[in-house]
């Protein structure tokens, strides 16, 4: 009884990753700072649940029959706690010291879920059922994401955490065609990019799960065939596809795009590939059913939208989120840190003495993730971060090869994940974007 609750915690949990349900502490409507704020999510509710089985079961299996914790580290684990040290020591910098010490402890939330993982979930767990809740919970937020394009507001889904949605509210993620303003999606992430993020994981899944897990040398118990009666399997492809263009996330659509070219190729042309997946007849056909789909989505909706597409395919040094990313940048990097950052969380608190008269919503994270890691943890966090990333795909590499076509495809999506962490911060400030961050280090640290 208890290990079925548990894994319908977890499936639970994955599925729920975007629903922004939370409870702010001390919120003041009329002062209130995203980047301050203290809260706690339903998703960190369900955190704790899935943690605390993962402490009884690991205690009991370890701990009492071996008398000691099994812990499994690899250098890139020891760089991963370094850093975390780090990061709690950039507090004593801090100019708001309870920002600082909420999002350290957001990032032990992080970290946690990485080694829960790597070193528990994907030995305890279903990984196509896990999947297949991403897949779901990416068809359930593409059916609000396209009605609320449709209608251009929200839905009234507050109880889903849903943001309040207009074209016309200041702040709103959206872009001018013809002098008229259009909202993009949303589903009930705070920000379009998120749902372009986890609906490109959900896309990703679906890849895996279709063509990768139905190959026959998989594990027993680990395949989960989708029979070709159903149907309404390929419409949440095509729901997902179409919403996660309704996000005009321009660089995680790009990324999305090579990462499916490349598998592409990869299926048709590398030869131990193309023996397996292309001269084989069914995964032939499964293969061409995926691509053909979304060539026909994505000419489809080019066709419904173009001068949508026309506008947001232009990037401008004019664009107000180009030049807000310049300055961000800029800040961060010019105001002269010393080794262990402003602190945790404190860039915002810092940029708002520097700047006093910008208005509230300018107010912002720096939209890389690695200057904002320098600016708040200093040049020996940023060192100790990257050495933990560089080990963890040196280490992936060694240990499996790339001797399978997932493996290329963890890496795709692992690598196009790091790259997004260039152009945006939502990956280390958005409850949403850190938990797909983590989920997806501690799934390439363990995958086998």
């Amino acid at each position: 009884m208890l290990k079925k609750l548990e894994n319908w915690a977890f499936y639970i949990f994955l599925f729920a990753i975007p629903i922004s349900v939370r409870h702010i502490f001390w919120y003041e409507p009329f002062n209130f700072v995203e980047w301050t704020a203290v809260y706690i999510y339903g998703t960190d509710l369900l955190l704790l649940v899935l943690f605390g089985f993962w402490f009884v079961n690991w205690k009991t299996d370890n701990l009492l029959k071996t008398g000691k914790w099994k812990l499994i580290t690899k250098p890139a684990d020891w760089f991963l706690l370094a850093f975390v040290v780090v990061a709690g020591l950039s507090i004593i910098n801090a100019h708001d010291v309870q920002t600082a010490v909420f999002q350290w402890v957001k990032l032990i939330e992080g970290v946690a879920l990485y080694f829960y993982i790597k070193d528990y979930a994907l030995k305890r767990f279903s990984l196509s059922k896990g999947f297949v809740a991403l897949v779901l919970g990416g068809a359930f937020q593409a059916v609000i994401a396209i009605a609320q394009f449709m209608t251009q507001g929200g839905l009234g889904l507050k109880y889903l955490g849903e943001s309040p949605l207009a074209p016309a509210m200041s702040g709103i993620a959206a872009f001018y065609v013809n002098g008229i303003k259009v909202m993009r999606a949303y589903g009930t992430t705070p920000h379009s990019n998120v749902l372009a993020l986890y609906l490109f994981v959900a896309l990703n899944t679906f890849y895996f799960l279709e063509i990768e897990n139905c190959r026959k040398d998989l594990p027993k118990g680990e395949k989960l065939k989708i029979a070709q009666s159903d149907w309404w399997w390929h419409i949440f492809h095509i729901l997902i596809l179409w919403a996660f263009l309704l996000t005009f996330s321009r660089t995680i659509i790009g990324l999305w795009l090579i990462t499916f070219i490349i598998r592409s190729i990869l299926i048709r042309f590398y030869p131990r590939f193309r023996k397996e997946f292309w001269d084989d007849k069914e995964m032939r056909r499964r293969s061409l059913k995926i691509f053909w789909t979304t060539i026909a989505v994505g000419v489809l909706f080019i066709a419904a939208y173009w001068p949508y597409v026309a506008n947001r395919s232009v990037i401008s040094s004019a664009d107000e989120a180009v030049q807000f990313r310049v300055l961000y940048n800029h800040e961060s990097i010019a105001s002269g840190h010393n080794v262990f950052g402003l602190g945790m969380g404190n860039f915002v608190p810092w940029l708002m003495t520097q700047n006093l008269h910008l208005d509230r919503e300018v107010y912002q994270p720096v939209h890389n993730i690695y200057l904002l890691i320098y600016a708040e943890v200093g040049i020996i966090g940023l060192a100790l971060f990257l050495l933990f990333l560089t080990f963890l795909l040196h280490d992936f590499y060694k240990r499996l090869g790339f001797k399978k076509l997932y493996h290329f495809s963890f890496s795709l999506v692992i690598i196009a994940v790091l790259i997004m962490g260039l152009f945006d911060h939502y990956l280390w400030t958005i409850q949403a974007g850190r938990l797909i961050f983590w989920l997806v280090l501690g799934l390439l640290a363990g995958a086998e």
